[in-house]
């Protein structure tokens, strides 16, 4: 991206990771003049100036704000609402700001205090992963982006959304939670899906590297399969076909290799043929039979048991 001449608001960027590195560096590029940026970190600030190329870091989060017209708070969720209130309480809210928050599963309710200065108030989406700011820049290009906030905020958070490259949406407020539910489940449950592949395969005596190798073009397949033919178009295998036979053997052989892994394989196939009873390939019979299978009575163990946790570190990116 080439910079251009600055022709629009400031922006002030509070929480300098990669969603608000990423944020300035293109609203930079489209012509915001970014006024500010504060983080709890100074070093981090000056690293979000450096990438972004411009930008005034400021100590603390009140006078960043005040310098602009429009305010991203991007600092984990769990901070959104103290640093608004901070902000809020230290005067840096002028009227008509607009003050957006970036988190999936939060409402723009949790900016109360600056709508109570004078603000609108808005929360802002994008439906992708980011683990670094130069992949964000990327990725944010062509990512749908969920809006919900303030009526009067709605059409300048459309606006924003465009200039960072998205298509936007609306979210209804009290469906916020739902909404993001879903982001999860296909984001957060498929690394968690794939995993459960892998840790059968290493039952089986195949390494975790070696598995993952293999598994990969059968995940691009059926992705690529999804884009193409759609849900339910895209399932193929025995809950498509109605194999029974194939699925009971799965089935016995889960409960004798992998019984702590059990309840969870035989509820994904419990929804897996409803999939394939809406594709229409799989007859009322068949389907009845896989569920009479996946719903036999067994032992469920604690699926967190023999579980080795690694010390939690602080480069999880931006995630849904």
């Amino acid at each position: 991206m080439k910079a251009i001449k600055s022709n629009k608001k400031r922006v002030a960027i509070i929480g300098a990771g990669v969603v608000g590195s990423a944020v300035g560096y293109i609203l930079r590029n489209k012509g915001y003049k970014i006024a500010g940026i504060a983080s709890r970190r100074p070093e981090s600030a000056k690293r979000a100036a450096a990438f972004i190329g411009d930008g005034t870091v400021f100590k603390d989060t009140v006078s960043a704000a005040k310098a602009a017209d429009i305010v991203f708070i991007t600092t984990p969720d769990k901070a959104i609402e103290d640093v608004c209130n901070k902000i809020a309480d230290g005067g840096g809210f002028k009227r008509n700001t607009i003050v957006v928050h970036m988190s999936g599963a939060l409402p723009s309710t949790i900016l109360c205090s600056a709508k109570a200065s004078g603000a609108k108030t808005v929360s802002i989406h994008p439906l992708q992963s980011f683990a670094d700011p130069k992949e964000a820049v990327f990725r944010m290009q062509g990512a749908f982006i969920g809006i919900e906030g303030d009526k009067d905020a709605v059409t300048d958070a459309k606006k924003i959304a465009r200039d960072l490259g998205g298509k936007e949406f609306l979210i209804p407020l009290k469906n916020k939670a739902m909404y993001h539910a879903g982001a999860v489940v296909v984001s957060n449950y498929l690394v968690a899906i794939i995993d459960l592949g892998l840790k059968i395969y290493e039952a089986v005596g195949i390494p975790k590297e070696t598995a993952l190798q293999a598994l990969l073009p059968l995940i691009k397949g059926t992705i690529s399969n999804i884009e193409k033919l759609g849900v339910p178009g895209a399932l193929t295998g025995p809950f498509a076909r109605g194999d029974v036979s194939v699925v009971e053997m799965h089935i016995d052989e889960m409960r004798k290799s992998l019984p702590q892994m059990f309840r969870l394989f035989t509820e994904l196939g419990r929804h897996t043929v409803r999939v394939g009873s809406e594709k229409g390939t799989l007859s009322k019979d068949d389907a009845e039979r896989l569920i009479n299978a996946l719903t036999r009575k067994v032992v469920f163990l604690n699926p967190l048991q023999n579980i080795k946790v690694r010390p939690r570190t602080s480069r999880g990116g931006y995630g849904l």
